[in-house]
């Protein structure tokens, strides 16, 4: 997975590169198929702002951001919002057609015509 990372108007330290860096990987042992992540961190103000961008399969881009003391434990906050997102995004990918009874879907068969001898 091809992941970058980037401050604005923030020197990024390669402590904190390298931090960023790890964490992002564990979301691909958790969700394989991700091609690329894009990390921002940025300071307003007093707090310490931290954007993950994911790619997931079938075109879709999840975004998590999050607001902490210190970047290290934004970082850990976004990852754990973007672990919520790949959980929920890999329950929707799921073939769900296996839950289906084996008897037609739970459809009751008409009843056969009435003989009209009796």
């Amino acid at each position: 997975m091809n992941i970058n990372v980037t401050g604005r108007h923030v020197d990024v330290t390669p402590a904190l590169r390298d931090y960023a860096l790890e964490k992002v990987q564990k979301l691909v042992h958790f969700f394989p198929r991700l091609t690329w992540g894009h990390v921002t961190m940025r300071i307003e103000g007093e707090s310490h702002v931290v954007e993950i961008l994911i790619s997931a399969p079938r075109g879709v881009t999840l975004v998590g951001e999050e607001a902490a003391g210190n970047m290290y434990a934004a970082i850990d906050l976004v990852l754990d919002k973007l672990g919520r997102q790949l959980k929920r995004h890999k329950e929707k990918m799921k073939d769900h057609r296996h839950d289906v009874p084996m008897d037609g879907g739970g459809m009751v068969p008409p009843p056969p015509p009435a003989d009209e001898e009796e």
